[in-house]
């Protein structure tokens, strides 16, 4: 069995998910802008 690698993310890109949600786009619609698992934007 393989062990997955996690991804790491900068706060600068942490920023600017959170950015984007507040601006009125859906988390669903960040996830794809910033193509990350739906799961991980949580």
């Amino acid at each position: 069995m393989t062990k997955k690698v996690r991804a790491k993310y900068t706060l600068e890109f942490k920023q600017e998910a959170v950015r984007l949600v507040q601006g009125g786009q859906t988390v669903a619609a960040v996830d794809r802008t910033l193509d990350v698992v739906g799961a991980t934007a949580r």
